[in-house]
């Protein structure tokens, strides 16, 4: 058993610690970056949503509110429905 370990390098050496802190550097580093531009990425993706969906990102649910609101009252508007319909076809041909 003695001789087993004895063959094992020696991993104390200033060479050996160097180029494993080296190593983990560069690691974190690759590690930063991917995370970094991952962020990025998902910011650009946001932007682009709320460009393409309107500033407040709640033009769509309003939609859906007022609908909602006009079915319990009783009302059947298929104009509005229309108007609604031309609105987003609109948003996504500027897109």
């Amino acid at each position: 058993l003695q001789t087993i370990l004895n063959l094992l390098p020696n991993l104390n050496t200033e060479e050996m610690v160097r180029s494993i802190l080296i190593k983990t550097n560069d690691m974190h580093l690759a590690i930063y970056l991917s995370a970094l531009i991952r962020s990025v990425i998902a910011l650009h993706d946001l932007i682009n949503n709320r460009i393409r969906y309107g500033e407040n990102g709640m033009d769509m649910e309003e939609e859906k509110k007022e609908d909602v609101a006009d079915k319990k009252e009783g009302k059947d508007t298929p104009a509005s429905d229309k108007a609604g319909d031309d609105k987003t076809t609109k948003k996504l041909e500027k897109n």
